[in-house]
């Protein structure tokens, strides 16, 4: 494999600083989408505003659903560039730059003789579009596979060096993985190490398992340090939910996203769609997958005892899939050491390149007929415009048709490509963003009445706590006894969630102050009492 750098190499990793840079600058004008982000940005906030910094709360609640690390992190953001949404979502753009980092450096330590050049698996995670979009919003799994990164890199170096240091360094990864998003980090770190006999040095086996214990027991130590403190301040209740629903209720009987056994195989296909076209992914794979060497053998034990647990697990979702995303990219990219690109291996993927565009523009011009629900997704596919959608279409294929030749001149080809989609969408959608799900006007508007009380007629969720910077909780109402609420607190404020084109929802005894449409079929209304 050609790894000679070249000019138009050297101006392809400038084009993806660039394109990054320009993408970081368009997400970070984008609102807090409801409910997950406007959600965990209430509960960061609920911290800032009560000083209590071990006891996460929702609308002022004790909050067991995850642990504390994201919401440290981003009043550490907020501290440094002011509170708002923008350095909020920073947080993920973080981790996302940790985790390349890792995965490069993990990838020369894997085969620490090869001839090397950038390392390809960092190429291929900028190449895939789910990867990049979730590196951006304002959830933990980005910050989680950041320190599953850290670990398996930490991990590898322990069982072929050896050193106190390094199993130290897997402990505490894993130990920021706990206060990242709990137990399951024990799901993607754990297994290579119990399966530590099949690929680290006959040096290192005589006592492995005792270090592995010791690094596992100052990992528990690290998560014990908060949920002992949080317990204790959230009383019984959300103890048993800490240490004992949200782990044993998600894997037996999930009470959200359940999902069947083999969700997680279409879904890992779908991630790696971009490479699917190109031959010397699939080719390489083939033959790391036939060889027996130390380093396959590490990422297997990795990828199948996550990918085989995620499965048993009763709720499923996409972005859970995420810390084994790095392991799948160090794969392929140790058989991409011993293939040699040939002339045409870019055609088929200019073809599904051209295929995906294609499919944008029908989209754009025919997604209502098809999309009627109101998702985030539907809403963006349906507004798109055409013009924008086209350019952005033509500079991706001249990305991928520039550089071919070298796999690592054809990974770069597919990261700016990637980073190109990205980007149009980014700078497409907002609009329609904005309109649709934006809900800071309606938390505007709130804030400047919010000397009352406050009810909601659904059950809240977080959606205004940070927005509106709300300092007492707000009042679950159902629709039917607003009336009443209203009569007996004549000096609050409700917000009320209605279907555009419903009236019969909204209470009778009322004076609106705000309304705002939300999605493509709610409406979102300020009332007070008319006794006001």
């Amino acid at each position: 494999m050609i790894l000679e750098t070249k000019p138009t190499e050297n101006a392809g990793l400038v084009a993806l600083v660039v394109l990054a840079g320009l993408l970081v600058a368009v997400v970070a004008s984008w609102p807090a989408l409801p409910v997950d982000e406007t959600r965990y940005l209430t509960v960061a906030w609920e911290m800032r505003a009560s000083g209590h910094w071990m006891l996460p709360t929702l609308n002022f609640a004790p909050y067991s659903h995850k642990p504390p690390l994201l919401f440290w992190l981003i009043n550490a953001s907020w501290s440094l560039f002011g509170v708002s949404v923008w350095p909020a979502r920073m947080v993920g753009a973080a981790a996302m730059g940790v985790t390349l980092l890792l995965t490069h450096r993990l990838d020369r330590r894997l085969l620490p003789d090869a001839i090397q050049g950038p390392a390809a698996s960092a190429l291929m995670l900028t190449a895939l579009p789910v990867f990049v979009i979730l590196g951006f919003s304002i959830m933990f799994d980005m910050l989680l596979t950041a320190t599953v990164v850290g670990a398996q890199l930490a991990l590898w170096h322990a069982g072929r060096r050896g050193g106190r240091g390094a199993m130290l360094a897997y402990g505490l990864c894993t130990g920021l993985g706990l206060l990242a998003k709990g137990p399951i980090v024990f799901l993607f770190t754990l297994p290579a190490a119990l399966l530590g006999p099949l690929w680290i040095e006959e040096a290192q086996k005589r006592g492995w398992y005792l270090r592995v214990g010791v690094a596992f027991a100052f990992s528990i130590a690290i998560g014990l340090a908060w949920a002992l403190r949080a317990a204790a301040l959230g009383g019984p209740e959300f103890a048993e939910m800490l240490f004992w629903k949200q782990s044993a209720g998600r894997i037996t009987s999930s009470f959200a996203h359940a999902r069947p056994f083999w969700f997680y195989g279409p879904i890992l296909l779908a991630l790696l769609a971009p490479l699917a076209p190109w031959r010397p992914a699939w080719a390489g794979l083939r033959k790391v997958l036939s060889a027996s060497n130390a380093p396959r053998t590490f990422l297997m034990c990795w990828i199948v005892p996550a990918l085989l647990g995620l499965s048993a697990i009763s709720g499923k979702q996409l972005h859970y899939l995420l810390p084994v995303v790095p392991a799948v990219a160090l794969l392929l990219s140790l058989g991409l050491r011993d293939i040699e690109p040939r002339a045409r291996d870019g055609l088929p993927v200019l073809a599904f390149a051209g295929a995906i565009v294609a499919g944008l523009v029908a989209f754009a011009l025919l997604g209502d007929r098809f999309l009627q629900n109101d998702s985030l997704v539907s809403s963006v596919l349906q507004k798109q415009s055409l013009p924008l959608l086209i350019a952005m279409g033509l500079l991706a294929l001249g990305a991928l048709a520039m550089f071919t030749g070298t796999v690592r001149r054809a990974l770069t080809g597919l990261a700016i490509a990637n980073l190109v989609f990205v980007l149009g969408i980014a700078v497409q959608s907002r609009a329609t963003v904005t309109e649709l799900f934006d809900i800071d006007p309606v938390a505007n508007a709130l804030s400047q009445r919010k000397t009352g009380p406050i009810a909601m007629t659904q059950v809240p969720r977080g959606e205004f706590g940070f927005l509106a910077r709300l300092s007492e909780p707000i009042t679950y109402v159902p629709a039917g006894q607003l009336d009443g609420w209203l009569a007996d607190n004549p000096t609050g404020v409700a917000i009320v969630f209605s279907r555009i084109g419903n009236p019969a929802s909204a209470p009778l005894r009322h004076t609106v102050v705000f309304s705002k449409n939300y999605r493509l079929s709610e409406v979102i209304t300020l009332v007070t009492s008319t006794r006001r």
